[in-house]
């Protein structure tokens, strides 16, 4: 895959303009996902994406290579979900109980598993919509590093490649950001996962 972006990079910088669309085509599924989990709106998710490769496609010739286009791309997409929810936080203050609403049928961290028992998938559901919640009152730095690395499964050199921020930084704030959801979720709560340790 990145020996096929580099090469259509190439082409499209070449003059083939069409070539772009399969970048599109590439990459699409993955921006508009961790676009999703950062604006929790699925408009504003695509709204943000099809901005990302018009910017992308802007400034195609000027991409040298020194990061995947993959990353790159997903660089892009980081900093259009951040200035939105500056402008968000600067028009207008949402209450929780519309935030529970907005999420409470299509929730991003739903629980696909056929055959759950019935008292379960409400205690269930109630946890998700929280983390949901606390997702989103996460402060934006920790929330993206969180979503990348924990949930796209991005690797911690890969997002300081996109952000500009040090390894042992994001570790920090990924640290932060499980503990801030941890207690959202169960306050009090004395489990600490594996992967809650800052090496």
């Amino acid at each position: 895959m990145i020996d096929q972006d580099d090469r259509i990079v190439r082409e499209v910088q070449a003059g083939q303009t069409e070539a772009f669309a399969a970048l599109v085509n590439r990459h699409k599924d993955k921006v508009y996902a961790i676009l999703l989990r950062l604006v929790r709106d699925p408009d504003a998710a695509e709204e943000l994406a099809q901005e990302t490769f018009v910017r992308a496609w802007r400034g195609i010739g000027g991409f040298r290579g020194q990061a995947l286009f993959g990353t790159w791309l997903v660089q892009i997409a980081i900093h259009l979900a951040r200035d939105r929810m500056r402008e968000r936080r600067r028009g207008r203050t949402v209450s929780l109980d519309e935030l529970l609403e907005k999420n409470a049928d299509d929730s991003v961290f739903a629980d696909p598993r056929p055959g759950r028992d019935p008292l379960s998938e409400i205690s269930d559901r109630d946890m998700m919509k929280r983390l949901e919640t606390a997702l989103g009152d996460l402060p934006p730095s920790y929330r993206d590093v969180f979503v990348l690395h924990h949930i796209e499964e991005v690797p911690y050199e890969e997002i300081a490649s996109m952000t500009g921020d040090s390894v042992g930084s994001l570790k920090v704030r990924a640290h932060r950001a499980r503990k801030l959801l941890r207690d959202a979720i169960s306050p009090g709560a004395e489990y600490v996962a594996p992967e809650d340790r800052v090496d």
